[in-house]
């Protein structure tokens, strides 16, 4: 099986050509929006030649077979054990297609394609909201002080209370948030 011409690449196609092919096709593909007849066996070969043609030793293994269009070649003593890595690769990547193809699309999506951003920008949103709480309790402590002509040990009294309350709500809401993440991808 010609894993570039499953996604519509040639043999010199780059990791991001890759990525946006797969990408494609699979939203095109994916049983859960595709009323095609033969969309689950479509997206079963695409998904299997993303998985061998996306990491660099499947990929460079895959070229040295007499099945890609690359130009390279095994020796003939090497190319057996090539050609059975490959098997292997493509076996473990129909199995992971055949539970990509159960799930919804957009949790296909949200796991498959998730980014750095997708993990940290709640975390850093979170922190940033406990910083923003922090100083709105701090300004109105200021306030009340100017308001109501309070000492001004007041201060010192709130900070010790705020700061060990903001650490505790940054943990607090990081360890929530790295449960969610866990429970998130054991329901796929």
């Amino acid at each position: 099986m010609d894993h570039y011409a499953a996604l519509g690449l040639g043999h010199d196609a780059t990791a991001d050509s890759i990525r946006t092919a797969y990408r494609r096709l699979a939203k095109s593909y994916h049983p859960d929006v595709s009323t095609l007849p033969d969309a689950h066996q479509r997206f079963i070969r695409i998904t299997e030649a993303y998985e061998v043609l996306s990491d660099p030793v499947k990929r460079a293994r895959y070229d040295m077979t007499r099945h890609s269009p690359s130009p390279r070649r095994a020796t003939p003593r090497e190319e057996p054990r090539y050609e059975r890595d490959v098997r292997r690769y493509q076996q473990q990547a129909k199995e992971r297609a055949e539970r990509f193809s159960r799930m919804s699309y957009s949790d296909f999506d949200q796991q498959y394609f998730d980014t750095a951003v997708g993990y940290f920008a709640p975390k850093m949103l979170g922190c940033f909201g406990i910083i923003i709480a922090f100083f709105i309790c701090l300004a109105l402590v200021l306030g009340a002080v100017e308001a109501f002509d309070l000492p001004l040990g007041i201060i010192g009294i709130s900070m010790l209370v705020l700061i060990p309350l903001g650490v505790w709500a940054s943990t607090e809401f990081d360890a929530r948030h790295n449960r969610w993440m866990r429970e998130r991808k054991t329901r796929r």
